[in-house]
């Protein structure tokens, strides 16, 4: 090596001996900078079966162990966000489900035939979106139309108590693809945890914001019982990153978001000026688009 240094420094004409040894060093020299550029679909070929012949082979199959350690790791994100997804279905709040026929129950009585029809329809929608196993990801219309759909039943519910602003999806935003499940827990979190206890005058909004690259759904509220001590606690939640923490619905929706988009997105939260709890859903601009 020190031999061929030497010669290339000064630049005078490689003998066959050092051609020998420079020009297949040089070929690992250029492999191991594609494989350092992310680069691991090919193999650097050798006829000889000498010393650079054993270095080329122990160089393609440690190509070949990191495409197979890779292949491994993202299937485990797969079958992780998958059994988020699951664990997520299976946390379809029952109270939810009884005052849903609670209100069923005050239409019957009142001979609201009507609205009955429209409400069940909208019960039906709703569970077969939250239970159906067709698909991982949706279209973001699809998730705020289902996010959408909640807030409807929630209006039912709470019309003298709780007002909601749900601003509409722009039409640009539409046909990009997202988890599943991402936004109606967030907004279902607003009202149990903020609005539900409001005897009078609980605000909720949903809106959208995008820059150039980045996407961001916004979801706040006015409830009053937010203490800087619970928000403290969900922030530091959301980033501690501790596979063992309690999985909340929204530690549940930021580990997805993560692992679909990547470490840069997920959920943040802060105080709104509203007065209670303001969630951000980030993800890219770039992703992936699914169609109708």
């Amino acid at each position: 090596l020190q031999e061929v240094c030497l010669v290339s420094a000064s630049k005078a004409p490689l003998t066959p001996r050092v051609y020998f040894i420079h020009k297949p060093l040089l070929t690992l020299v250029k492999s191991f900078r594609r494989m350092e550029g992310g680069d691991l679909d090919f193999a650097v070929e050798h006829e000889s079966k000498d010393e650079f012949g054993y270095l080329y082979g122990r160089f393609n199959q440690m190509v070949a162990n990191l495409r197979s350690l890779i292949d491994q790791v993202y299937r485990h994100k797969i079958m992780t966000q998958r059994a988020e997804l699951k664990q997520l279905q299976s946390q379809i709040n029952p109270h939810f489900l009884y005052n849903s026929f609670f209100i069923l129950n005050t239409m019957a009585k009142t001979g609201d035939v009507e609205r009955i029809e429209e409400f069940t329809t909208m019960l039906g929608e709703y569970f077969r979106f939250v239970t159906r196993n067709a698909s991982d990801e949706v279209s973001l219309k699809q998730e705020i139309h289902h996010a959408r759909m909640y807030t409807e039943i929630q209006e039912l519910r709470f019309a003298r108590r709780i007002r909601v602003q749900f601003d509409s999806l722009p039409q640009e935003m539409e046909q990009i693809a997202v988890p599943r499940l991402i936004v109606q827990p967030i907004i279902e979190n607003a009202f149990e945890h903020s609005l539900e206890k409001m005897k009078r005058n609980g605000w909720i909004v949903i809106r959208f914001e995008s820059e150039e690259t980045e996407i961001r759904i916004v979801v706040e509220d006015n409830g009053a019982s937010l203490t800087d001590e619970t928000l403290q606690s969900i922030a530091y939640t959301l980033d501690s990153g501790d596979d063992h923490t309690e999985t909340t619905a929204l530690v549940n929706i930021h580990r997805r978001m993560k692992i679909t988009f990547g470490e840069d997105y997920g959920l943040r939260v802060s105080r709104s000026e509203l007065g209670g709890l303001k969630v951000i859903l980030s993800f890219p601009f770039t992703g992936g688009v699914v169609c109708d």
